[in-house]
């Protein structure tokens, strides 16, 4: 079957192109594939010839008129005007243009047609990331037939978004997050701007939020990939000696759950959760559980995933826990489990993994987190619990109010209130600091409120996460920011409908563990073979960074050249026999990997080989080993430390 009407010579060509393009889909994408292959042939696009004998096809436009998705005339060169053109970067030397080198290679496209956008940039560039907002799957179907896409399927590098789906468009470009977060570019192909134009408009809105996500997850994995590394060795005393959060799998399934985050809205139903305790299992971000404590409400479980030490003031002084555990993120200061005073679960972490190896006592993880209240929502579901019930989760500044009423804040400045300066107004004063990136968005309550970039980034995670849930997720805060993906309902009318049975008293506690006694030996002495790998790890690195500096100067000259290349691939080889402990140099070494990354992206392995272009490898790969021996001598200095301090306390 063949789209209709068509050239009879090229109906095997057509066939042939569809069904590689299919297949190539179906490996990346079975779901959006299979919509396709179930669409029938009937359906796809009439296919009209152009003047210099290529293809067009006519659409409806958003007016009801007719409307043609390329030029009559010559529509490959068209596409090759409009990417020209809408992917021009001002360069030195040669006025700008398509080859200036762009920084990265990653585009969204506003509509497919029949494809000749998508291949000019696949032509064009090397490796593109090509994305494509397209919500006609007969157009879809039509450009299978007509172009020859499966090159940028097959490398995962071509992706459709179909559908206005904050959770889909995540789940799709997670895995290009990086290329994203380095620079998004829009191809507007001028006939799109008038069919579907709500589509478009909706996701490139979708677009910016998800890139703005990217940016601050990127940011702080950058930012912190030391601090995280050396929290987590030094958290290896109660990683080893207590159990993960593997043993809560499923404990709570069918129980509703109460998140009670930090948002000023907490203050209107706090004191209802003394009575719900029995009836919802109530998991508290860390900077509530004083104040829950305060009121005499345990909560059963508490989140901490914080970096710094200051966070072991949430904890710090507390006597009577009432049977609260900590579940943490193996990141989180160390101060916060030497503080804390009762059960403790810890979550997976891929350094302690790699630096233990065989010895890693084994841990189960939960989705990555932005805050403590993400954590709450993914130990939530962890737990089986159905529904979750949101409280104090705002992210916005709800009625004008950074902090809940009654936080030690008002204490602090309570010496600073008089007839001109009120309490109101402090709270104000806070929230103005952050003018520059505040924005009006409507809270549940269709009225207008404040909120920061910072807030706008945690509601994208949140909602693509409430989306993509099973769970039912419901909006209790009665203040706030809407969230995509809950039910709004007052914490009352939840109460009523879901906490309707008694917990069992042993719902949260696990069964005693028996604790291995060969895990401490057994990880203490794998500890000390990864400080003896990465020495040597270290040697060889240099010898590398020696050889690469020699090399620069050897281009032009390639006998002397290639001899010592072939030392540097043995000292590749060597350096590879030992993968894991090379991967946790490179996690403390995670700039040196994205600089790596932007070069590669910026040396096309597509164009012919020239000196200069060897030499700027060559620079690459010296940046680059320069930033791993930097790498090791962290780990030289900081490890030590950690193994000295597990020692002490795993006596």
């Amino acid at each position: 079957m063949t789209p209709t009407p068509a050239p009879a010579t090229d109906v095997a060509e057509y066939q042939q192109r569809y069904l590689a393009n299919l297949g190539a889909l179906y490996a990346l994408d079975p779901e959006l594939a299979a919509r396709i292959d179930a669409l029938p042939f009937a359906q796809t696009l009439p296919l009209e010839p152009t003047q210099d004998g290529h293809l067009t096809t006519r659409l409806t436009a958003d007016d009801g008129k007719p409307i043609y998705a390329h030029s009559r005339y010559r529509p490959l060169e068209e596409a090759q005007t409009l990417v020209t053109n809408q992917t021009q970067r001002p360069s030195e030397g040669n006025g700008g243009g398509p080859d200036a080198d762009l920084e990265n290679l990653c585009f969204l496209v506003a509509g497919l047609g029949l494809g000749y956008h998508v291949a000019e940039l696949e032509r064009r560039f090397s490796r593109p990331f090509l994305i494509v907002a397209e919500d006609d799957l007969a157009l879809i179907k039509t450009a299978l037939c007509v172009t020859d896409l499966a090159k940028p399927l097959l490398d995962r590098r071509l992706a459709f978004l179909t559908c206005i789906d904050r959770a889909r468009l995540h789940e799709r470009l997670r895995p290009i997050m990086t290329p994203l977060m380095l620079g998004l570019q829009f191809i507007n192909p001028p006939t799109m701007r008038r069919y579907h134009v709500q589509f478009q408009t909706e996701i490139s809105r979708l677009m910016r939020d998800f890139v703005s996500y990217a940016r601050v997850q990127m940011h702080s994995v950058l930012r912190n990939a030391r601090l995280t590394c050396r929290n987590a060795a030094f958290n290896l005393p109660t990683y080893l000696t207590q159990p993960g959060v593997e043993v809560l799998a499923r404990r709570a399934a069918g129980y509703p759950a109460i998140i009670v985050a930090a948002g000023p809205s907490l203050a209107r139903n706090i004191d209802q959760l003394g009575d719900l305790r029995d009836k919802a299992v109530l998991i508290a971000v860390q900077t509530v559980l004083k104040t829950l404590l305060a009121r005499g409400v345990a909560p059963h479980l508490v989140t901490s995933l914080d970096y710094h030490e200051l966070s072991a003031e949430f904890f710090r002084g507390i006597e009577d826990l009432g049977g609260a555990a900590l579940v943490a993120e193996s990141k989180v200061t160390w101060h916060v489990p030497d503080v804390f005073p009762g059960r403790i679960h810890m979550l997976r972490s891929h350094f302690l993994e790699d630096l233990l190896q065989a010895a890693a006592p084994p841990r189960a993880g939960l989705r990555a987190g932005s805050t403590v209240a993400h954590l709450a929502f993914y130990l939530a579901e962890h737990l089986g619990c159905d529904p979750v019930i949101l409280i104090g989760q705002d992210l916005s500044f709800c009625e004008g109010l950074y902090y809940p009423p009654g936080t030690p804040i008002e204490r602090i400045w309570q010496p600073e209130l008089g007839r001109f300066q009120t309490m109101e107004m402090k709270q104000w004063e806070r929230i103005v600091r952050s003018r520059a990136t505040l924005h009006t968005v409507q809270d549940i309550h269709g009225r207008d409120a404040y909120a920061d970039d910072q807030m706008l980034t945690y509601a994208e995670q949140f909602q693509a996460d409430f989306m993509a849930a099973t769970t039912r997720v419901i909006h209790a805060c009665e203040g706030g920011l809407r969230l995509e993906g809950t039910e709004v309902m007052t914490l009352r009318e939840a109460a009523a409908r879901f906490c309707t049975r008694p917990l069992p008293p042993d719902l949260l506690t696990p069964s005693a563990v028996k604790p291995n006694a060969e895990v401490v030996p057994a990880a203490l002495r794998a500890f000390r073979e990864r400080l003896e790998e990465i020495q040597e790890l270290r040697r060889n690195a240099l010898e590398t960074l020696e050889l690469l500096e020699r090399l620069a100067d050897l281009v032009e000259r390639p006998a002397e050249f290639n001899r010592l290349v072939g030392r540097v691939d043995e000292l590749r080889t060597r350096v590879q026999r030992n993968e894991r402990t090379y991967d946790l140099v490179s996690q403390v070494s995670q700039r040196a990997e994205l600089r790596r990354l932007q070069a590669d992206r910026a040396i096309s392995d597509d164009r012919q080989e020239t000196p200069e272009m060897a030499r700027r490898r060559l620079a690459r790969d010296r940046e680059y080993v320069a930033a791993y021996v930097d790498g090791c001598d962290y780990l030289l200095q900081m490890l030590p430390e950690a193994l000295r301090r597990a020692e002490e306390r795993l006596r």
